[in-house]
């Protein structure tokens, strides 16, 4: 089914971005600089996307409890691994930027809302053994996949944890004292959205960062995103479509909003 809402978004974002040429915060130039815009491809990227392969080849069915907003492509409770890695798991680019940001930021306690098949969590753990990374997952049949997929790249700084969000996200947050990082890729809908990151903000610190999964998948994401950004501990927010980001750095006197594309996207804008 065709999402209007998402493509009338995609072109307003389009039009309404810019790239790294035309931002002016030392802070967000030289991330963009190490992560967006840094074309490096590491050995671990070539094994990750070996595991994607195979998993878009697997036909298995599985019976799926979603606790959250249901999925973008289907309401069926069965469905094949093939069709989860398809539709419900970030593609490589974003992955691969997941990967650089946590270097960059040399984020060390992450919690990802929403394992699936444990791709992103495999990126986001996958910089530095002294990651420790928190995935949390509503279903039971997608998280047993994933742990396979864990125990396979032999990972130990990776824990999971099955059940509501509702719960689950006080557990880990109760296992870390600060929180360098946040992905939110789970329960698409504005109220739910908005207490994680309100449940979020008291184990934050200077350096940590929120990321938001699908932030034009509907309205009431859409909606979300516009509060979350508008907080005031929020310093500057980086909307790249599919992500929004939120950074808590007091340095950034002046609170700013971005919206991002890849150079490549709009390369006449190094020139103008």
């Amino acid at each position: 089914m065709i999402n209007l809402h998402a493509i009338k978004s995609l072109l307003k974002f389009y039009f309404a971005s810019d790239t790294y040429y035309r931002v002016h915060s030392p802070f967000l130039f030289e991330l963009l600089d190490n992560t967006l815009e840094d074309d490096r491809h590491y050995y671990i990227f070539e094994e990750i996307e070996a595991l994607r392969k195979k998993l878009l080849n697997d036909h298995t069915i599985l019976e799926i409890e979603d606790l959250g907003a249901g999925s973008k492509t289907t309401k069926n409770k069965q469905r094949s691994i093939k069709s989860i890695a398809s539709s419900a798991v970030s593609p490589a680019y974003q992955s691969q930027f997941l990967y650089k940001l946590a270097q960059y930021l040399r984020a060390q306690n992450i919690v990802e809302l929403g394992t699936s098949l444990g791709i992103s969590a495999l990126y986001l753990s996958a910089y530095s053994s002294k990651v420790n990374l928190f995935s949390l997952e509503g279903s039971k049949s997608i998280l047993e996949v994933a742990n396979n997929n864990f125990r396979s790249f032999n990972k130990k700084n990776i824990s999971t944890l099955l059940g509501h969000f509702d719960e689950t996200l006080p557990q880990a947050i109760s296992n870390i004292d600060k929180l360098d990082m946040v992905y939110i890729d789970g329960n698409h809908a504005k109220k739910p959205t908005l207490k994680y990151f309100e449940e979020c903000l008291d184990n934050i610190h200077d350096q940590s960062v929120l990321i938001f999964d699908d932030i034009y998948w509907s309205r009431e994401m859409t909606a979300a995103w516009d509060v979350i950004k508008s907080n005031h501990m929020v310093r500057l927010s980086l909307d790249m479509y599919y992500f929004g980001i939120v950074f808590f750095n007091s340095n950034i006197k002046k609170k700013q909003d971005f919206k991002i594309v890849n150079a490549k996207f709009k390369p006449w804008q190094k020139f103008i």
